[in-house]
């Protein structure tokens, strides 16, 4: 279903990562420590990547590398925009190069999973990813 999927998921999951980072969502929270939200943005980014790799691997059947190279250049751009896009457009949010430093974090995480991961095992349909 993900390899059928993949861009649409892509796009709605990027779609829902901008109005979260860009909109006041008012909820209830703790107290967190502080800088413990940049775990949160790494692990959004890792995501970010995996899901346009699949779709950049998948739906327009580029190489792995390519593939790669591709969703890599995405999420790190993404998340400078978002970032650019917070200090200019919002009143409740400030950019922030940790922020920004936290994706880049987490794309590389994402890039080394998808670096270790035999191509068989991306194209086998008895995986998690049919």
């Amino acid at each position: 279903m993900l390899k059928k999927y993949s861009l649409l998921i892509s796009i709605i999951y990027s779609i829902v990562l901008a109005a979260l980072s860009l909109f006041k969502i008012n909820t209830v929270t703790q107290e967190l420590p502080s800088n413990s939200d940049k775990l949160f943005h790494a692990l959004a980014y890792l995501i970010f990547t995996l899901l346009w790799f699949l779709a950049f691997f998948f739906n327009k059947k580029l190489s792995k590398v390519k593939a790669l190279s591709y969703a890599f250049l995405c999420s790190v751009c993404f998340g400078i925009a978002i970032e650019v896009l917070q200090g200019l457009i919002t009143v409740n949010r400030q950019c922030d190069v940790n922020d920004v430093i936290a994706n880049v974090i987490g794309t590389i995480i994402a890039a080394i999973i998808i670096l270790s991961l035999k191509k068989e095992v991306l194209k086998n349909n008895n995986t998690l990813l049919f």
